[in-house]
């Protein structure tokens, strides 16, 4: 007779929850194009895209990231809040795309920027999912000092909550990862 104690039972469970949580961030790509995996959110409520070369990095705030370990710039992340009211349905009860995103550069990035950073934003626009679900995203450019990020979001709204995603780059590397980050972008899902 093999006898368990309770120390293994505990690490046998939590072999078990960890094995569970890691199989959304599988390899499998069985819908994914080539040179990129599919990661769904162990509640199953998003779904992206994003290289096959990065990793998953936990994030104390409780957000998604997942980025390329030579490079921190370039990454994909995806928070999930809670929208300031509950019967908000979605994405289009803030206004156009482009209402969304400049009231988001000017109210959000301008505070989080440094003093004198220019902030440029283009590329509104939206998308509606196979089951009707809209997705307004938009593309930023901040520069300071000398130097440019190019970030692109894509913001909807699912059950009270209000989904954003963010991708993107340092300028200098931003013609060869453009396409790769609209790939991202426009492979996010919300269930």
């Amino acid at each position: 007779m093999i006898r368990i104690g309770r120390k293994q039972l505990v690490q046998a469970g939590v072999a078990a929850v960890l094995s569970a949580a890691l199989v959304g961030c599988s390899r499998s790509g069985i819908d994914a194009p080539k040179g990129f995996q599919r990661f769904s959110e162990p509640n199953s409520t998003f779904t992206l895209v994003y290289p096959d070369t990065w990793t998953f990095n936990p994030d104390p705030k409780g957000a998604v990231r997942l980025s390329d370990p030579a490079d921190a710039t370039y990454q994909v992340s995806v928070v999930v809040s809670d929208a300031p009211r509950k019967d908000i349905k979605d994405i289009r009860a803030f206004g156009t795309p482009q209402q969304v995103a400049d009231r988001f550069a000017n109210d959000v990035l301008k505070k989080k920027s440094p003093p004198g950073a220019v902030i440029e934003v283009s590329n509104a626009a939206q998308r509606t999912d196979s089951k009707g679900v809209p997705y307004y995203s938009f593309e930023v450019v901040i520069a300071s000092g000398g130097r440019a990020v190019h970030q692109v979001y894509c913001v909807a709204v699912s059950g009270g909550k209000v989904f954003t995603l963010v991708t993107g780059s340092a300028a200098i590397a931003w013609g060869e990862r453009r396409e790769k980050i609209y790939q991202i972008v426009n492979s996010f899902t919300i269930s």
